[in-house]
């Protein structure tokens, strides 16, 4: 009786010690994030909701080793939250992309005529599934606070 108590608890303790092993190996198969496409260029549209919800067009591209966003493409009427004009025009900007497929990339914006720095459009991503793509647009006026603002976008693999 003994003996089978014994062998018993050694199956239970194999079977247990075997379970927690695969749980170990596959628990981060399961969480690796979605990659982005390398080389690609994503496009779609920014959906402001302040007001009369409106679109604008938003495009980038991965760099062909898939680590890097880049070349930035936003219309020149970015979603603003005010009304007037004379604002910047967005620069771009590269950003790194993590090991979780997320990205904060921060376009500086430049007046020209004054050769001014007036703030900043801040784009932040999350690659997903089959080529799709999503994040928030956020505009950072550092004078014109009244006109900053958050919108969603999304996109993908054109």
């Amino acid at each position: 009786m003994r003996r089978l108590l014994e062998h018993r608890l050694k199956v239970s303790v194999g079977v247990t010690a075997s379970l927690i092993l695969t749980c170990a190996v596959l628990l981060p198969v399961w969480s690796i994030a979605a990659s982005p496409k390398k080389g690609k260029t994503y496009s779609g549209l920014i959906r402001r909701t302040a007001g009369a919800t409106s679109t604008f067009p938003i495009s980038f591209e991965v760099s062909k080793n898939g680590k890097k966003v880049h070349d930035f493409s936003l219309p020149s009427g970015y979603p603003v939250y005010c009304e007037g004009g004379g604002f910047g025009e967005a620069q771009d900007a590269t950003a790194k992309i993590s090991n979780k497929g997320t990205f904060t990339a921060k376009l500086p914006l430049y007046f020209a005529p004054s050769h001014e720095h007036q703030g900043f459009v801040k784009i932040t991503g999350k690659f997903a599934k089959k080529g799709h793509e999503s994040g928030k647009v956020i505009t950072e006026f550092t004078k014109a606070k009244s006109c900053n603002g958050t919108s969603n976008y999304s996109t993908k693999v054109g």
